[in-house]
């Protein structure tokens, strides 16, 4: 789970979940959906979500995307990684991700990321599982 952050420019991961396989119907915005967040008339598809944590502070204490493909460079993202093997395409990890609306992870990103948020888990602590269900404010 990330957010997209200026000042400068980033993606800041707070948490991590499981993804469920889209269903038809179930996980499409209906009217009501709609009515309450207009944006989902643009964007009506949801991504349903099990075993969610989340950090238990602000944005500026998630993880650094930015950060990872500083590391690991090309090697950061499937696509730029196998760009880089092959000698051709793109191999700018920052070009690469503004270009797509998901992107894999190599599982050289993957393990950096996930160790990098056990760290920020261990620093800042979870959100409790019972107060998950309140994250979701018509406010």
């Amino acid at each position: 789970m990330g957010h997209l952050v200026s000042g400068p420019n980033d993606i800041r991961v707070y948490g991590r979940a499981v993804a469920r396989a889209y269903e038809e119907g179930r996980d499409d915005a209906g009217a009501e959906d709609i009515a309450r967040r207009p944006w989902l008339e643009r964007w009506p598809h949801f991504i349903r979500v099990r075993e969610m944590e989340f950090v238990d502070g602000t944005l500026g204490d998630g993880v650094s995307l930015g950060e990872l493909m500083d590391e690991l460079g090309a090697y950061a993202l499937g696509p730029t990684a196998e760009n880089a093997d092959r000698g051709v395409g793109n191999i700018d990890p920052r070009q690469s991700i503004r270009q797509a609306a998901a992107v894999r992870l190599t599982e050289a990103g993957a393990s950096w990321l996930e160790e990098e948020l056990d760290l920020t888990f261990r620093r800042c602590g979870k959100v409790r599982a019972e107060d998950l269900p309140e994250l979701d404010w018509d406010e």
